[in-house]
């Protein structure tokens, strides 16, 4: 019977551990800043002001999926740099919401809210049906597509599309992405581009996607 005790008490510091990491998963906020962080580094003010969260909130939340593994962190001068731990932790990121969305009809409800409109307008496509003949446009922002971007794909923030959409060669088919599967910039600039008889289809998948099933071989600037 002793050593049943010692074994359960064993056990359950097991399960105890494996549950911090779990937690640290368990908030909105933590979940948006991971999809951030697999795009590449970004400092605590960066990931603020892109999340549109309090500079002591998303410390704080920084720090928790710190404590938990999940992310690293590197000083460069007076800036802390966050990113995800490694592609492991873009794979439980992609597994909770592949089961999530399978299983939760409130996130399918909610993020086909979100997509709104844009996802009417502008059709998928599927990343293995890209050819080299298409036209791939990143819509992150710059940093983020140094990082690590779709091969042969054009760095074209959001903000910039009115500005340089005509760059796109004539007749061309237009290929857009984003972040991930939750994120709607591409849908939104797809859906941008048709309105202005551009051959525009968003990709259903993103970086974040791409890092955890290693379906896209990722480039880097």
């Amino acid at each position: 019977m002793d050593a049943w005790n010692s074994e359960s008490g064993g056990k359950e510091s097991v399960f105890d551990s494996f549950a911090a990491v779990v937690k640290a998963l368990g908030n909105g906020r933590r979940l948006e800043l991971m999809e951030l962080m697999a795009q590449g580094e970004h400092s605590v003010e960066t990931l603020a002001r892109m999340a549109g969260m309090g500079l002591t909130s998303t410390s704080a939340h920084l720090q928790t999926l710190k404590r938990a593994g999940l992310v690293r962190a590197r000083r460069e001068r007076t800036s802390v740099l966050y990113q995800l731990a490694g592609d492991d932790v873009a794979e439980l990121y992609t597994a909770a919401k592949r089961v999530a969305l399978t299983r939760y009809p409130q996130l399918r409800q909610a993020l086909d809210d979100y997509m709104g409109y844009s996802e009417a307008q502008a059709p998928g496509i599927d990343p293995s049906a890209v050819t080299s003949a298409m036209v791939v446009i990143d819509v992150r922002p710059r940093q983020e597509y140094e990082a690590a971007h779709f091969p042969a794909a054009i760095s074209m923030p959001q903000d910039e599309l009115e500005e340089r959409y005509r760059e796109l060669p004539d007749g061309a088919e237009v290929v857009v992405y984003c972040r991930g599967e939750l994120c709607r910039m591409a849908r939104e600039a797809a859906a941008w581009l048709r309105e202005r008889g551009v051959d525009a289809r968003a990709m259903d998948e993103g970086v974040v996607e791409w890092r955890a099933t290693k379906g896209v071989t990722l480039s880097i600037a």
